[in-house]
C-alpha cells in the first residue's frame, strides 16, 4: 500500500470513529465528500450496517479558548442523538492557551462524524462537526467561511450561548446567513446584557430567536400555571397583590423572565423599580384592566439547592392573603401548595443542554412569547431604581 493510500485509510479509520481529521481549510468539502464516498462503498461500512449521512440543519456554534471547545465538541456530540446536523464550530484562541491551534492571522481545521446507530443494527446515521480554530483577528473570515461550508437547501442556526463573545462576529459574520439565531440568558449574570440580547433579537428580526435558558424554565411556568386550573380559576391571578421570586445569585435574568411573563400575559403596567437592603429588586405595576390597588414583585436573592434556571420558588399571594406556592425542595422536586389543598411534592422535569438545543431547532424554538417577554423584561430593567427596605 503506497503512503497516500494508507493515510487515506488512517484517516477513514479515523472518521469512523468520530475522531478529529485535520485538513487545509480550502479541501474540507472534498475530504468530507471523498470520506463520505468510501464510507458509502461496499466493506467499509460500520460493523457492516449501512451508512446514511443526514443532516437537518447547518448550527454554527462560536467558542472561545480551549475549555469552551472541549464543552462545545461534547455538546455536539449529544445534539447528533437528538437530530443531525453539520455542525460548523469557530473557536477564537485564548491568547492564554498553551498550544493553541493557530497562530498569526492562521486558521487551521478539523473534519469529524458522529455516529448514530440505529435500533436493530440496520442502519448508521452519520452526521459531522467542522471546527475552525484561529486567532481572534480571524473573525472577520468566519462569515464567508460559513457561507462556503453551509449544505445548500438546508436551514443554518447560529447557537450564541457566551455572552463574552465579540457581538461584531454575530452581527457583521453570521446574522446575513443565519435563519435561527439560539441564545442563552443563563449565561447573562449582569444587567447590560439583557441589552445585549435585545438588540441582537432587534437586528436578528424577522429571524426566530430562541432562548435556553426561556426553555429551561418551561416546567416552572407549566407547573406554576397549573395552580390555577379548576376547581381554582383563574379569579387569584386577577386579585394578587403581590408576586415573590426567590433565586440564587447569578439567576436574576431567569427571575426577571418570570416577572416578565406573568405581567405579559396578566397586563401589569410597570411603574417602577427599587432596590432591596438585602440585595433584592422591587416591582411596582397597575392592573392592566384599570382596577384600583396595585402589584408589588420582589425578586429575592436566596439559598437553596436549584438547577441551571437558578430559581427556587414562585410565591403569589391574592388580596385575601392567600398564597399559590411553587417551592423547590430538591434539583429535581418542588412542593405545589394552595389555599384549598394540603402541600404536595411533584417532580420537576428537566433537560440537557443539548436536548434543549434540539428543541430550540423545532418548533419550540419558534416561541413569539419570549419575544415579548424579553421586550417587557427590558422595560423593567431601564425603570431607575431607588432604595428601599427589606423584603422576606
Amino acid at each position: 500500500m503506497s503512503p497516500d493510500a494508507e493515510r487515506e485509510h488512517a484517516n477513514f479509520e479515523r472518521f469512523a470513529r468520530g475522531e478529529p481529521i485535520a485538513v487545509e481549510v480550502g479541501e474540507i468539502e472534498r475530504e468530507l465528500g471523498a470520506l463520505w464516498k468510501r464510507a458509502s462503498s461496499a466493506g467499509d461500512t460500520h460493523a457492516g450496517a449501512a451508512v446514511s449521512r443526514a443532516a437537518l440543519w447547518n448550527l454554527v456554534i462560536p467558542a472561545r479558548g480551549a475549555g469552551a471547545l472541549a464543552k462545545t465538541k461534547a455538546l455536539v456530540d449529544e445534539i447528533a442523538q437528538g437530530v443531525p446536523v453539520r455542525a460548523i464550530t469557530l473557536c477564537l484562541d485564548d491568547p492564554s492557551d498553551v498550544g493553541a491551534g493557530a497562530g498569526g492571522d492562521g486558521l487551521v481545521a478539523t473534519i469529524e462524524s458522529n455516529v448514530v446507530s440505529q435500533p436493530g443494527g440496520a442502519r448508521v446515521v452519520y452526521s459531522e462537526e467542522i471546527t475552525l480554530r484561529g486567532p481572534v483577528a480571524a473573525e472577520t473570515h468566519f462569515g464567508a467561511l460559513v457561507r462556503a461550508l453551509q449544505i445548500p437547501g438546508v436551514p443554518t442556526a447560529a447557537l450564541w450561548t457566551d455572552a463574552t463573545m465579540p457581538s461584531a462576529l454575530l452581527t457583521h459574520e453570521l446574522l446575513p446567513v443565519t435563519d435561527r439565531l439560539i441564545v442563552d440568558t443563563g449565561s447573562c449574570v449582569r444587567p447590560p446584557h439583557l441589552f445585549d440580547l435585545q438588540r441582537l433579537a432587534a437586528h436578528a428580526h424577522p429571524l426566530p430567536v430562541a432562548d435556553l435558558g426561556w426553555l429551561r424554565l418551561g416546567s416552572l411556568r407549566l407547573l406554576f400555571a397549573g395552580l390555577f386550573d379548576p376547581p381554582v380559576g383563574g379569579a387569584p391571578l386577577h386579585r394578587a397583590t403581590r408576586l415573590t421570586v426567590r433565586h440564587r445569585p447569578g439567576g436574576d435574568l431567569s427571575a426577571l423572565l418570570l416577572v416578565a411573563w406573568l405581567g405579559q400575559m396578566l397586563g401589569w403596567r410597570p411603574l417602577r423599580s427599587a432596590q432591596t437592603s438585602d440585595g433584592g429588586l422591587r416591582f411596582d405595576f397597575a392592573r392592566g384592566d384599570g382596577a384600583a390597588g396595585g402589584i408589588e414583585a420582589f425578586l429575592l436573592p436566596s439559598d437553596g439547592a436549584c438547577d441551571a434556571t437558578g430559581v427556587l420558588a414562585i410565591e403569589l399571594a391574592d388580596r385575601g392573603r392567600d398564597e399559590y406556592i411553587v417551592c423547590r425542595t430538591a434539583i429535581d422536586q418542588a412542593s405545589v401548595q394552595l389555599p384549598i389543598a394540603p402541600a404536595k411534592a411533584v417532580k420537576l422535569d428537566a433537560s440537557s443542554d443539548a436536548e434543549l438545543c434540539v428543541a430550540a431547532l423545532g418548533p419550540r424554538g419558534r416561541d413569539p412569547l419570549f419575544a415579548k417577554c424579553l421586550a417587557y423584561a427590558g422595560g423593567l430593567w431601564a425603570l431607575e431604581p431607588q432604595t428601599t427596605g427589606s423584603r422576606r
